[in-house]
């Protein structure tokens, strides 16, 4: 018996309004702005960002999304987080869905570096015990030593970045969402990143990258999900998602 799909994308799309000069000037009114969302709100003219996706993922799937800039593989993978909800179609997600995208998202920059740890794991749903007992690999992890007692806002980008990502990976989701592989730092970082990367996709039940590298893309993924200016070409075969990309790129004659 085939397993049921870990996440189904039915006919989805999102719509976001748009803001004209008049928009910005109710904003600066709390009252204006309150009276106009309720009340005009059904005047408001919005913008198709992605039509029509359909696409199923099951355990061990591992999916690439291909596009060129501004074809909606970041919204995407945000609405599949649950970021943003579809404005039409429907959508299933079976289990947990997290999305690395900015690492460094809800880190207080007044609060120290343990504090960080908590507060983040904490927006991330995870109970106080459990960040006690991943504390020691984070630790380990940032190398931070006694400085993880000082404030967010005095660190290094690179203390900032250690300490960021490791938080940030310190659980392993049924479904990875990734837009582009993270791979900052210095060469020793880098590999501890890799590391901890690997371990991540190796973990997960299913992986969605979207990324430009086709070479990264034919390591990782199995299927590929090709999209452009907000609709969807192609969903299946990674080779065949390449093939239909690699389409639009060339240059037309």
């Amino acid at each position: 018996m085939m397993p049921a799909p870990l996440l189904r994308a039915q006919n989805i799309g999102l719509d976001f309004p748009t803001i004209t000069p008049a928009d910005r000037k109710i904003m600066t009114s709390p009252v204006r702005f309150l009276l106009d969302f309720y009340f005009s709100r059904s005047l408001r003219k919005s913008v198709p960002v992605l039509h029509d996706i359909s696409f199923e993922i099951y355990p061990g799937d591992r999916l690439g999304i291909l596009g060129l800039n501004g074809a909606g593989k970041s919204t995407l993978l945000r609405l599949l987080a649950g970021i943003y909800f579809p404005t039409s179609g429907h959508l299933e997600v079976q289990g947990q869905a997290k999305g690395l995208f900015d690492v460094s998202m809800g880190m207080q920059a007044e609060a120290t570096g343990l504090e960080n740890i908590y507060l983040r794991g904490l927006q991330m749903g995870i109970s106080l015990g459990e960040i006690k007992q991943k504390l020691p690999d984070i630790m380990e992890f940032t190398e931070l030593g006694d400085d993880i007692h000082k404030v967010f806002d005095t660190y290094s980008s690179g203390m900032r970045l250690r300490l960021a990502f490791a938080v940030s990976t310190m659980i392993t989701p049924d479904i990875l969402l990734m837009d582009e592989w993270l791979g900052a730092g210095d060469a020793r970082f880098k590999a501890k990143v890799k590391t901890r990367m690997d371990g991540l996709v190796e973990g997960s039940r299913s992986l969605v990258l979207a990324s430009h590298s086709v070479a990264l893309l034919k390591q990782l993924c199995t299927k590929g999900l090709v999209l452009h200016k907000g609709e969807q070409m192609y969903f299946g075969s990674l080779d065949d998602a390449i093939k239909c990309y690699d389409e639009i790129v060339k240059p037309k004659a």
